[in-house]
């Protein structure tokens, strides 16, 4: 491209007079601006060039005009196929011209052994919040979808709480393909971790949808966009990968496309492999009535978990006429957890003698999710008409067996007398969901200036969940009436929305949405019904400065639903001082969003601000009637208000030097209610992200990347701040291929600390010090891939449709 560029320069490097402008931007289809793009302006007799020039990195042109007659403009390069203005006559001098945003359409060509592709922004801003083009990423190759959303701006992953949070708040719906998973979060998780980073698109994190998305999730929406390519004939690609860190890690994905004239037939298959590590220490004192009184506990945790996932990906598009096409795609997920967890606790009683506590539990998990699509599409010249129907089944079985010894101490073996000392024990667990969807939406286009989109949207779910734990006595098993679950719900959600996007003045637009929803759950434990119906409007209005100068505000109204096991009521075996259970009592968190964000170029700063009503905190330690143990349930706090400013800030050091960050300053004011005294408090948050890349010679690519939280809470347990730093290096052949070597937190940084106790007094008077660290806490992950793409390289993108929009996610 340099060669190109100082080419064009020596060719057209000479000035006119600036008495007359020609100017514009161009663009692509994805709306990223064009660099170096040959620009020129031709007599009628197109062979006779009178003046030449390229654009800049913003993708702007100015042509510098000397005379009067009629003129066409050109605009071409490589990879793209040319445009060519309509005939324009300029009649006296001065002149001025500006042509709107001209786009340019993709037409890549492969040129004997040599193949010439533009390089995507890593990070782009919308309306609605941010898209990462991952594939731009050095880092994204070998890497798991999990990986990619830990590396994304302002989202956070908290793998001790399974929680995720975006921009420092927590109910974050997250989807995939727009479909939303409503499974639980340990689950979520270990999907994620078993799919291939090779396989998706984008990520598009969505800080302020509008009404024509669901209401699910205060903080926002995560979606993970697949990739799926339309082509001419057959093309693939093979991706191998292999690592170690505690364990072994090898990862194997092949995907197919094949293109003819009016259909499309894509898919994919993934195996990979992780034998990972974790492990988790605390130290406290607790005055739980069952341990006789004060107590100092030292409890270590170490966790040896096999996953072995298969994911699948395979779909249909059929193009009817030039106005309507229908298409129906299934993805399939399959992980295979094995646990082995060895637990020690040292008890320091009071009134009783030492207690040490070896605990040993070994898992097999089998986690199944099916998502099919099907959708019929007609579009016209005003009016667009869509239907989609989903078929969505999520099943989980989760058997795992405990067995326990106790030790005095001297080191020698005893029983202790109290019931809470079983020698072992053993649980089942199985879930099962099955959710319809359907979904209809119609667009028309009024007048260039007005459009009007609307909707409607039903689904019905219904669950399954059967749990229970079994006490060792003697040499039986026996059933625990208390750890006895068998939890049947079946869910609707009706749902109907209106927007319209208006433009009022060239440089001002605005969209009003309003959306309702009906939501309603039954059970078979009839306390636990409830229904609810509310309106959510959301609005944005854009001022634009120029092509590339706007300022938006937003506003948008969400909700956070308990999930179904947040509600549950059942008790379930954690541990001789503890169990968890759900909570019947919980309330839906409403939240109200605010922004205004100002963009120039790639730059972006953002304030914003929202109120949140009973957000809810998971894992906090509460008391009940029923048990003079600790149950660690989910509780409504009574209110957060946050106020925080967001900046993304790209630099470029040269044109094969490129950084990125992203940063969120702000401030959080909460009130809790679960602990003895209700109490609020107010801190100071940061998180920050940022990538280089550096484009090496001989085509290799260097690419360091990392992020950092700041002390942090999780309803009244304090999170100190935590974060990690990467590395990759990247080098791409001539046939497309690529090999890459990766490292995951180099510096072994990802420790999780976290105190129960510092804000005031908690149930049973527990204060707590404990350190959760994953894999890469105890060892830095490597990891070597290797791509390789075949058949042909003519594509062009295709159409994704779903209405499953927000099914998934609250289990």
């Amino acid at each position: 491209m340099s060669l190109q560029r100082i080419g064009i320069l020596l060719v057209f490097g000479f000035a006119f007079k600036a008495s007359s402008q020609i100017t514009g931007t161009i663009i692509d289809e994805k709306g990223n601006s064009i660099e170096f793009a040959n620009v020129t302006l031709h007599s009628t007799n197109e062979e006779q060039l009178l003046i030449g020039g390229i654009s800049d990195e913003d993708g702007k042109f100015k042509l510098d005009v000397s005379e009067e007659g009629e003129f066409t403009l050109q605009i071409s390069l490589l990879s793209y196929k040319t445009w060519v203005s309509e005939l324009f006559t300029i009649t006296s001098l001065p002149y001025q011209k500006d042509f709107p945003p001209i786009l340019l359409v993709e037409d890549l060509t492969e040129l004997g052994d040599v193949l010439i592709k533009g390089h995507q922004k890593l990070i782009q801003r919308t309306q609605e919040g941010s898209i990462i083009n991952v594939q731009a990423s050095v880092m994204t190759q070998g890497s798991t979808a999990l990986q990619l959303l830990e590396r994304s701006p302002g989202v956070i992953l908290d793998q001790y709480n399974n929680t995720f949070s975006l921009n420092g708040k927590s109910g974050t719906l997250v989807m995939i393909n727009g479909k939303a998973q409503r499974i639980p979060t340990a689950d979520l998780i270990a999907m994620l971790n078993g799919m291939s980073a090779d396989t998706i698109e984008r990520i598009e994190l969505l800080t302020n949808p509008s009404a024509r998305y669901d209401v699910d999730g205060n903080a926002g929406i995560i979606n993970i966009v697949m990739s799926k390519n339309e082509t001419l004939g057959i093309r693939g690609n093979l991706n191998l990968s292999v690592g170690y860190g505690e364990g072994p890690k090898q990862t194997t994905g092949l995907s197919l496309n094949y293109g003819g004239e009016r259909s499309t037939v894509f898919g994919s298959y993934t195996f990979s492999y992780d034998d990972s590590y974790s492990g988790f220490n605390g130290v406290g004192i607790t005055e739980i009535p069952v341990l006789g009184g004060s107590t100092d506990i030292d409890f270590t945790s170490r966790t040896q978990q096999i996953n072995r996932n298969h994911n699948f990906n395979l779909g249909y598009e059929y193009q009817l006429s030039k106005v309507s096409s229908l298409g129906a795609s299934a993805l399939f997920n399959q992980s295979k957890p094995l646990v082995m967890t060895r637990n020690l606790g040292l008890y320091d009683f009071t009134s009783n003698p030492f207690l040490e506590a070896q605990i040993h539990l070994n898992g097999d998990g089998n986690l199944k999710n099916l998502t099919t699509s099907a959708y019929f599409e007609k579009t016209g010249e005003q009016n667009s008409f869509t239907i989609t129907g989903d078929y969505i089944n999520y099943n989980s079985q989760t058997p795992n067996q405990v067995n326990s010894n106790y030790f005095d101490e001297n080191g020698d073996p005893f029983q202790p007398e109290n019931e809470i000392y079983n020698n072992g024990n053993r649980g089942f667990n199985e879930t099962d969901i099955n959710v319809g969807v359907l979904k209809l939406d119609y667009k028309h286009t009024v007048n260039e200036n007005i459009s009007i989109e609307s909707g409607i949207k039903g689904s019905l779910s219904e669950t399954v969940n059967d749990a229970r734990i079994e006490i060792l006595q003697g040499e039986d098993f026996v059933t625990d009436d208390r750890f006895i679950s068998t939890i049947e719900n079946q869910e609707i959600i009706g749902a109907g929305y209106v927007l319209s996007d208006y433009s009022i003045t060239k440089k001002l637009k605005a969209q009003l949405g309003l959306r309702y929803e009906y939501w309603d759950q039954a059970f078979d434990d009839s306390t636990l019904d409830r229904s609810f119906g509310k309106l959510f409007p959301s609005f944005f209005l854009t001022y634009s400065f120029s092509d590339t100068t706007a300022l938006n505000f937003a506003y948008n109204k969400r909700i956070t639903r308990p999930n179904y096991s947040d509600l549950a009521s059942f008790l379930v075996y954690n541990g001789p001082t503890s169990v968890f259970s759900g909570n019947p009592q919980l309330l839906p968190a409403i939240t109200d969003n605010i922004s205004l964000t100002y963009n120039n170029k790639s730059f972006s700063i953002s304030l914003l601000a929202s109120n949140e009503n009973n957000p809810i905190a998971r894992f906090q330690i509460t008391r009940n009637a029923q048990s003079n143990v600790a149950v660690i349930a989910p509780v409504n706090m009574e209110y957060q208000r946050n106020i925080d400013v967001q900046t993304n800030i790209p630099v470029r050091i040269t044109h094969w030097w490129n950084m990125n960050f992203n940063d969120t300053l702000g401030v959080r004011y909460f009130k809790l209610l679960h602990t003895d005294e209700s109490v609020t408090h107010d801190y100071v948050h940061f998180n920050f992200n940022g990538s280089q890349t550096i484009r090496l010679p001989a085509n290799f690519s260097l690419e360091v990347s990392g992020w950092y939280t700041s002390r942090h809470f999780n309803g009244s347990t304090r999170n100190e701040g935590f974060g990690i730093l990467n590395a990759g290096l990247k080098k791409e052949f001539k046939n497309g291929s690529s090999l890459q070597f990766a490292v995951t937190d180099i510096f072994e940084s990802l420790d999780i600390n976290f105190k129960i106790g510092t804000l005031t007094r908690e149930a049973f008077g527990d204060v707590f010090d404990g350190t959760y660290s994953p894999e890469s806490g105890f060892s830095r992950i490597f990891r070597i891939s290797y791509t390789y793409p075949f058949g042909n390289t003519k594509v062009k993108e295709t159409k994704s449709k779903s209405g499953a929009d927000s099914e998934k996610s609250r289990l």
